[in-house]
């Protein structure tokens, strides 16, 4: 997890860096384009890692045919790339797509060409290797795209960042786990399984998932496109730093104990436990304090991204309850899940996002996003009981300590921001947020430690905080 918050943290100077380089229209322009990739990328994704992961043992065949599968997968996405670019362009009206749309295709083709043996690293709970190839594709793309923003003020730059930090990892990737690429499909059955049941559930997750984005593109201008593009990027930061940056260890985590109902059960429940106490008040804090973050980090110019970072932040919150459901799925060889789920959540966002976006814009798709993500969550949690047995009353009440505790730091933190007076320049700006931050932090963390003691001390996150704090101590003392 820390791993992740630097890399995420490089995420977000890179983005801070081209916010105040770059206008809300380059943002628009290119998001048009990264939701096209985007879509490919994710109907053509292969779930060759988390295969390799559940199997006991893996030979060289295995790790070729993974190779193999994810080249051929690359060369299907940039032929997709290459001819639906021009057609794309006069749909929205803008030849420039052309060219973005050939240069993005570069950044999925890279990333599905990094070697298949650093899977052995994730196998062994050994992250080093992974950060490092993070850290140092993020480096790159923030010196990268800076540089280009800097010296041209050209949209340019975000389509650099897309591509230099695979490139980089994928170059790295063979470092740290050296592989001699052969061409072979002798234990493509392996991953049939996997890829029979993920290629149905990503097509539709991808639709799903960029259909604001791409239907925005054709309603709203490229400018208001750009605000909300930026105001997303901003939301989705805590859910990739704490969920999907956890998959590949929950996988593992989950398959050592995959043979024992019980232990599975607590194992699934604590992770989910665990993530809500962590990502829920960060996202109510993104949420109240939306008008100070853009102000500090992207600047004045993108104060209309604000209260669409307040709602949508709160709109990923429901996707905390199911935080594990992909590793558990995948653990549980039982994949065709996603796409039931994904499909769902498409016949039901569908038709409202076209009526919504079509009379009230952006505030229509922020509050088709509130329905949708509470409504699919509940379907998850309904899979959930059928795959381990766990509750529906359990999986929503056992986070029930951070609920009470955010509910009771939020108080405090609103109550903090009309006690302080309104900032005007970037210093008061700073301070007003470090004070109301600090403010609903103390009220968070304090609560969550009376109610844990009132509970009976169970195990659990704060049980776990208490021994590493209780490690440290005594080896100070000592």
């Amino acid at each position: 997890m820390i791993a992740r918050l630097i890399t995420r943290g490089l995420d977000l100077v890179t983005l801070v860096a081209l916010g105040r380089l770059l206008s809300p229209t380059d943002f628009g322009l290119v998001a048009i384009a990264m939701s096209i990739v985007q879509i490919l990328e994710a109907i053509l994704e292969l779930p060759l890692s988390l295969a390799l992961m559940t199997l006991s043992t893996r030979t060289k065949s295995h790790f070729d045919s993974a190779f193999t599968l994810q080249l051929l997968r690359g060369l299907v996405l940039t032929g997709i790339v290459l001819a639906i670019a021009w057609p794309l362009s006069l749909v929205y009206d803008d030849h420039r797509l052309i060219w973005l749309l050939f240069a993005l295709a570069a950044a999925p083709a890279s990333r599905g060409l990094i070697s298949p043996r650093t899977v052995e690293y994730a196998i062994k709970f050994n992250y080093l290797p992974s950060l490092t190839m993070d850290v140092a594709g993020k480096c790159t793309a923030l010196a990268a795209s800076v540089s280009v923003a800097w010296f041209t003020g050209s949209y340019w730059s975000i389509a650099v960042a897309t591509i230099a930090s695979p490139v980089t990892m994928l170059i790295l990737s063979y470092c740290f786990a050296p592989y001699r690429p052969a061409f072979s499909l002798k234990e493509w059955r392996t991953f049939e399984s996997y890829l029979r049941a993920s290629t149905a559930a990503q097509l539709v997750a991808a639709v799903v998932w960029q259909m604001d984005q791409l239907l925005l593109g054709r309603f709203v201008s490229r400018s208001d496109l750009g605000q909300f593009s930026m105001a997303s990027n901003l939301a989705v930061l805590p859910l990739q730093v704490l969920v999907n940056q956890i998959t590949s260890p929950l996988t593992v985590a989950f398959s050592a104990v995959k043979q024992d109902p019980d232990r599975l059960r607590a194992a699934y429940h604590k992770s989910a436990v665990g993530i809500m106490t962590i990502g829920l008040p960060i996202l109510v804090w993104v949420s109240v304090n939306s008008d100070a973050i853009v102000r500090l980090v992207i600047g004045q110019k993108w104060l209309e991204a604000a209260p669409i970072l307040h709602w949508l932040a709160l709109g990923i919150i429901p996707s905390l309850f199911v935080g594990p459901l992909m590793p558990l799925a995948t653990t549980l060889n039982r994949t065709v899940a996603f796409f039931r789920l994904n499909l769902a959540e498409l016949c039901l966002k569908t038709p409202l996002m076209l009526v919504a976006i079509a009379h009230y814009g952006i505030a229509g798709v922020i509050a088709v996003r509130l329905v949708t993500a509470t409504a699919v969550a509940g379907y998850a949690m309904y899979m959930v009981r059928g795959f381990i047995g766990l509750s529906l009353r359990g999986q929503l009440l056992g986070p029930w300590r951070a609920a009470a505790s955010v509910a009771i730091a939020t108080a405090a933190m609103i109550g903090a921001q009309h006690a302080i007076s309104d900032a005007n320049d970037m210093l008061s700006v700073a301070v007003k947020l470090a004070a109301v931050s600090v403010s609903g932090a103390i009220c968070y963390w304090g609560t969550m430690f009376v109610l844990w003691s009132a509970a009976g001390r169970p195990d659990g996150l704060e049980d776990h905080i208490v021994k590493v704090v209780g490690g440290y101590w005594r080896r100070i003392h000592a």
